[in-house]
């Protein structure tokens, strides 16, 4: 029997549908949503396994849990299984990720915490995946408030369609354009979660945020140091991060040095406000010490003290005994000895020894150490140890130090 369908009609028809398909998916397959299993029997004591769609797919990172046959739970979106993003890499990395905006990998890469969450949001909304480009901070900041707020498709959708400094003020920033041109600039890097908690508060303090005005690309260290860091601020302080922070000193090196600095200077911080160096740092530090520790001649040592025990009362006990070749820091006039004779600024530590937050010490063998125990928990922990002129212990002197410490929990 003929068709009923006239050939030249069905060739059109074909023709035109074909060139649809082609426009629709341009390697003229439809897309599949090909489940990639992850067996969790092991992690759970029971048979288990999740199925992850890819991003290629109608449903990226959309999930389903199932035991022996019978599904468990499931979750499509702002619903993460369950499974670490490096574990989900580690296996099928490949797989899941094939064709996936180098602009989301790195955002994922910066919060692999975050990483199934950011991958369903931005392969379900091309407005997520817009920001991930143009704002890749606000949107981990956005998803990281869905996840919180439970936020359904439809309400990070209609989120999304906001302006960027609307988007601030939605995740407890100040809704301005200042703090939406602040995330547009800001560099991510990788950071696990308890820094991203850090990297929050960073955000929220409008002296951090008025700070980082001043440097044309803030980045992840800057906003951690500066969370973390309650001292005085000026804007030689971003060039003085970016020197310590890609130097290899460090922010515990900067910490340290900024608060003996500005101990020793007590009010006047004029020199501290020209500083935008690690060299520079270090020059004004050693010419405080010079200096504070030449004010402590013998004479003046034991007025000093006696002034010292007037301000904040007798010299508190010792927390650990003596043991060995490390023995305590007893008194006013031995703390101002100390760093006399050491050469460095351990004397000018009266406020922190008076009200408990560290306790000094000192190394004779093998070499002489000033040792700062600070409370850690129910027990004391290290908190610095330097040599003459805050030289760095030997190693042999570290192991003597790290024994003594240890013998507390045997005591």
């Amino acid at each position: 029997m003929r068709s009923l369908i006239s050939q030249p009609f069905t060739s059109t028809y074909l023709r035109g549908f074909s060139g649809f398909l082609r426009r629709i998916w341009p390697n003229k397959k439809p897309p599949c949503d090909h489940r990639i299993t992850f067996d969790v029997s092991s992690s759970v004591g029971y048979p288990m396994v999740v199925r992850l769609s890819p991003w290629q797919s109608a449903t990226p990172f959309a999930w389903v849990s199932e035991a022996e046959g019978e599904p468990l739970a499931s979750g499509a979106f702002l619903e993460p299984p369950g499974i670490g993003w490096h574990t989900l890499m580690d296996t099928h990395g490949d797989a899941l990720t094939q064709g996936m905006p180098e602009a989301l990998r790195v955002a994922i890469n910066a919060v692999p915490f975050l990483g199934v969450a950011l991958a369903q949001v931005a392969g379900r909304l091309s407005t997520a995946l817009e920001l991930a480009a143009s704002s890749p901070l606000l949107l981990l900041l956005l998803v990281d408030k869905g996840l919180q707020a439970q936020w359904s498709e439809q309400t990070l959708s209609a989120v999304l369609s906001e302006k960027q400094a609307t988007l601030c003020g939605m995740v407890g920033l100040p809704g301005t354009q200042a703090s939406a041109k602040l995330l547009r600039r800001c560099q991510l890097s990788p950071m696990i979660q308890r820094e991203f908690i850090v990297l929050k508060r960073a955000l929220h303090d409008p002296s951090t945020a008025r700070l980082l005005r001043h440097h044309p690309a803030p980045y992840v260290q800057q906003l951690i140091f500066l969370a973390n860091y309650h001292g005085e601020r000026w804007p030689g302080l971003l060039l003085l991060m970016d020197d310590a922070l890609t130097s290899g000193r460090g922010s515990a090196w900067l910490k340290e040095m900024l608060s003996d600095t500005q101990r020793l200077a007590e009010a006047n911080l004029e020199a501290l406000h020209r500083v935008t160096t690690v060299k520079g740092l270090q020059a004004l530090h050693d010419r405080q010490i010079t200096r504070f520790n030449t004010r402590m001649g013998m004479g003046d040592m034991v007025r000093d003290a006696s002034l010292l025990e007037k301000r904040h009362g007798p010299y508190p006990s010792p927390p650990l005994p003596n043991r060995g070749a490390i023995s305590a820091i007893t008194s006013w006039k031995g703390l101002l000895l100390e760093g006399k004779r050491m050469h460095h600024c351990v004397g000018s530590y009266d406020h922190p020894v008076a009200r408990g937050h560290v306790a000094i010490y000192h190394l004779h063998i093998p070499e002489p150490v000033t040792i700062a125990i600070a409370p850690q928990g129910h027990q004391w922990g290290l908190s610095q140890a330097r040599g003459v002129r805050n030289t760095t212990p030997s190693l042999e002197a570290q192991q003597v130090i790290h024994r003594w410490l240890a013998a507390q929990a045997d005591a």
